[in-house]
């Protein structure tokens, strides 16, 4: 099971009402953008702190089901099975032994562990029979537990029916347990990113709402994802796997990056009044299951130390450890022959630490509320809509939510429809996928066709999505590299062209970058900002050398390296007055200036921008 994942490309299929702007047209009392409203504001003040750990319940031996289970070629003598990374000292232990649960909860409580969030696959399947004895045992111990939600049954708009059909089993069945975790109250389901993958934005609307009516309880959910989208629809945020930012980072930087990493993650959470989740890891070593795998080197338990001085640091609610038992992948810290005791041990120094830890002001749950609008944004907006193509997941667009600005989503079947989308009716625009869109409806093409023909009318688009080059892809996944024709002057991956700088996966080793903003255009007091370190760092950077020099192409964040050499542009204006499609006018942000410590900044000035090159002021 790869939990090496990377950012969900998500499908928004419901057709969106108008929302309230300054001019205040009035909103439809239903669809997603409501729900989504309440969602945003739904607080879960201060939570206890907690330490829990996942939790794997897959295991079983031959004597009590036929077969070894999620075990392969075990050979005690040697120590040693086929797809384990160490050797459990227990051995290789079965999941519904109660009295191997026994020792598993007696051995987190003594480290300081408070429950454990455990492997869940479906309705009365073996991982779901053992986690009911997980339950059993822990309620005789004080100890508490909950399921991670793996993977939502069924395909297609199906899979709504079935999350509903597995969220209110989880509910009804182990709701009022005793042990099963809890939040003011309110049980705690956690949601790994496969189910977030699987199932739309659009479908959480009907997917909670009917599990709510189904259940007639209310119930937590903490997705899985750092993202603006997340940290609005759900109840808290978390990871699973932080290793793609921990493994190649070099043991001497890894307290940096993870003070960045973290206190961007947990600072998400706070400003939308959610609970933040921080997950620290001892290891990872999947190579004895994938190919070539990847290794996060545990540093005789200097990697598990660094990652806790860190998560203290950025003050979270909760800290998840990955993993208790995930043996394939060696992320655990449960005893092994290899290792002993160790990383119990750590634990048991840190955990208490936290949980004893007073509440930095920055962390305490007020909620506040995000930085307000200015009164010229309201103004310039006032009684005008800006368009959202469909197919969103950008934080820009879960920012836009809260702007005093009318907001229409389109479906694709308006988009190559003339008089429901033209220049006049919709002035600006916006693009916040991943990196696809649809490119045809009808016709072949036809897609492509209307939003040049939108642009080639004085429309403006706005590209702020949440992949580092829009309109790369279309709805077959094919890779058809349509920015340029809309007008981006974009490098990387085969856009554009070679000139000028080019894009990268990862940054040069060891390089210091920073962005130098044009503080008159964008309006925000820093005049730099670091290149993040964590996260998606795919560099696909804008560059007036695909552009006719008598076209307009304002440059507003420029990277250069530590030597002063340009690298790019990560934020454009750009009006086409020679080039294609001539009077088409386009603004670009790279994804990763619109997850940073300023993106609210950044967007704000954005849209100004926009409203004033569209509308005269």
């Amino acid at each position: 099971m790869n939990r090496h994942t990377t950012l969900p490309l998500i499908a928004l299929v419901v057709l969106l009402p108008l929302a309230s702007g300054a001019g205040g047209e009035q909103e439809a009392e239903s669809g997603f953008f409501p729900f989504l409203r309440e969602r945003m504001h739904r607080h879960q003040g201060t939570p206890d702190r907690k330490v829990l750990a996942f939790y794997y319940t897959w295991y079983g031996r031959p004597e009590n089901h036929g077969r070894w289970v999620h075990w392969e070629r075990v050979d005690a003598e040697k120590h040693d099975i086929a797809n384990s990374t160490h050797y459990p000292e227990a051995g290789a232990y079965d999941s519904h032994d109660s009295d191997m649960i026994d020792t598993h909860i007696d051995q987190a409580r003594t480290a300081g562990i408070d429950g454990f969030i455990c492997t869940w696959w479906g309705r009365d399947r073996f991982d779901d029979r053992a986690f009911a004895k997980v339950l059993d045992r822990a309620v005789e111990k004080e100890f508490e537990a909950t399921v991670y939600w793996e993977t939502a049954p069924g395909s297609g708009r199906a899979q709504t029916g079935g999350a509903v059909d597995d969220l209110v089993y989880i509910l009804e069945k182990y709701g009022s347990h005793p042990a099963f975790f809890r939040h003011e109250d309110k049980p705690v389901i956690f949601i790994y990113g496969r189910v977030m993958n699987q199932l739309s934005t659009g479908q959480w609307k009907e997917i909670i709402s009917r599990t709510a009516e189904k259940s007639g309880r209310d119930f937590v959910l903490i997705a899985d994802g750092y993202t603006e989208r997340n940290a609005c629809l759900f109840d808290g945020i978390h990871t699973y796997n932080i290793c793609s930012w921990v493994a190649p980072c070099a043991a001497e930087e890894l307290g940096a990056v993870s003070d960045e990493a973290f206190g961007r993650a947990a600072a998400l959470a706070r400003a939308r009044g959610k609970i933040a989740c921080l997950t620290i890891i001892p290891g990872y070593d999947d190579r004895k299951i994938r190919e070539p795998g990847i290794n996060a080197a545990r540093a005789s338990g200097g990697t598990y130390r660094t990652l806790w001085n860190a998560a203290l640091r950025a003050d979270p609610d909760w800290i998840l450890i990955t993993s208790w038992n995930e043996w394939h992948e060696g992320s655990e810290i449960e005893p092994s022959r290899e290792h002993g005791d160790r990383y119990l041990a750590i634990t048991k120094e840190f955990a208490p630490r936290f949980k004893r830890m007073p509440r930095k002001e920055a962390a305490k749950k007020t909620a506040a509320a995000m930085s307000p609008p200015s009164k010229e944004l309201a103004a310039l907006y006032e009684r005008r809509t800006v368009a959202v193509l469909p197919d969103f997941e950008s934080d820009a667009i879960f920012w836009l939510v809260d702007q005093p600005i009318a907001i229409r989503e389109l479906t694709w079947e308006e988009v190559v429809d003339p008089k429901a989308f033209n220049a006049a009716a919709c002035p600006v625009t916006v693009y916040g996928g991943h990196e696809s869109y649809t490119q045809s409806v009808g016709a072949g093409g036809d897609v492509d066709d209307a939003l040049v023909g939108y642009l080639k009318e004085g429309g403006l688009i706005m590209a702020l999505g949440d992949g580092p080059l829009p309109f790369y892809y279309n709805a077959r996944r094919e890779a058809v590299r349509s920015a340029g024709r809309f007008g981006f002057p974009l490098l990387g991956s085969g856009g554009g062209g070679r000139n000028g700088p080019g894009g990268w996966e990862r940054p040069p080793a060891d390089s210091i970058l920073r962005f130098t903003i044009d503080t008159d255009l964008v309006g925000i007091a820093h005049t730099a900002l670091p290149f993040p370190r964590s996260g998606d760092l795919r560099w696909r950077p804008a560059t007036h050398a695909l552009l006719d020099e008598r076209d307009v192409y304002l440059p507003l964040a420029r990277l250069h390296s530590e030597s002063g050499e340009w690298l790019g542009d990560g934020i454009v204006y750009v009006e086409h007055k020679v080039s294609e499609p001539v009077g088409g006018k386009n603004i670009y942000a790279w994804m990763g200036l619109l997850r940073g410590e300023k993106k609210e900044k950044i967007l704000e000035a954005l849209f100004l921008l926009a409203g004033r090159k569209q509308f005269g002021r």
